[in-house]
């Protein structure tokens, strides 16, 4: 079975970015989102690592991985996997929710990885049918507004958690200098110092909190940084030297680890005009 990786975006909701995947062997590195991704396994099964856990979900199963949460995914049947799937951001949840709460700081934090529920299943795939008759925006904005609610009304969730606590802790301290500098060359040196922890705890508790190491972290934010440029049009050389990236052959690495697609491709699949020069 041929790789398969087919991004596009729902036009509503500020372009909700979705794929369409068929893989067999491929195995996406530790990696995270910038926001959730919520999807419905079509076909085979797939292992992950999510939330400090391995899981393994099978077909008919909905999986959910937290916004900013570190995972993994690989086959875990013979024939590959199968999958469809959605990635809103927090602010969309927050959004959506705000005329239930009445609050604007609503982002769900969902503690159940898998899901066996056929209902919700079947109401994501009606989501995607739906997209091959061409639907209108009302229509297509009306069945993503039902799936999200329903989600989080069946599921056990709790806000995103407020972390003005943590942000003043040492090791969130370096995750955000990464995150504003990542197209930087940043020294361990200097985020130890930033972060006022000697290297060795710097990488200890970083990898304790986050799940990956700040090195790792900052390959995920170039990663981020990347996708939005290119969705904006950018040429994938230019690209990858703007977010620090030694050229664009290092980028295509990184970025075919966590997403399965080349950046040259997965701009292509968006319909992205190239920005002249």
């Amino acid at each position: 079975m041929a790789l398969e990786s087919t991004f596009f975006n729902l036009d509503c909701y500020d372009g909700i970015e979705c794929v369409n995947a068929h893989f067999k062997d491929q195995h996406f590195s530790k990696h995270i989102h910038e926001g959730y991704a919520i999807g419905v396994i079509e076909y085979g099964a797939q292992r992950f690592y999510s939330e400090g856990e391995h899981h393994t979900s099978g077909a008919d199963s909905l999986v959910i991985v937290n916004a900013d949460s570190v995972h993994t995914g690989e086959s875990a049947s013979e024939n590959g996997w199968g999958y469809m799937a959605m990635y809103p951001t927090p602010e969309l949840f927050d959004n959506l929710l705000a005329d239930l709460t009445l609050s604007s700081n609503n982002a769900p934090f969902f503690h159940q990885p898998i899901v066996y529920d056929l209902r919700l299943v079947n109401q994501f795939r009606l989501i995607f049918s739906e997209l091959e008759s061409d639907p209108s925006k009302l229509k297509i904005e009306t069945l993503v507004y039902a799936f999200f609610m329903k989600l989080t009304l069946s599921q056990r969730v709790t806000r995103i958690k407020d972390l003005s606590k943590k942000d003043a802790s040492k090791v969130y301290i370096a995750k955000e200098y990464i995150h504003a500098y990542a197209n930087q060359d940043i020294s361990l040196d200097a985020l130890a110092s930033i972060a006022g922890l000697s290297k060795y705890h710097l990488i200890r508790q970083f990898g304790s909190v986050f799940g990956i190491t700040p090195f790792q972290y900052l390959i995920q934010c170039r990663i981020q940084q990347a996708k939005q440029q290119l969705r904006q049009g950018h040429i994938p050389a230019q690209v990858a030297l703007a977010c620090g990236f030694c050229d664009q052959s290092h980028m295509n690495t990184h970025f075919k680890r966590a997403l399965g697609v080349t950046p040259a491709r997965y701009q292509k699949q968006l319909n992205i005009d190239f920005i002249s020069a």
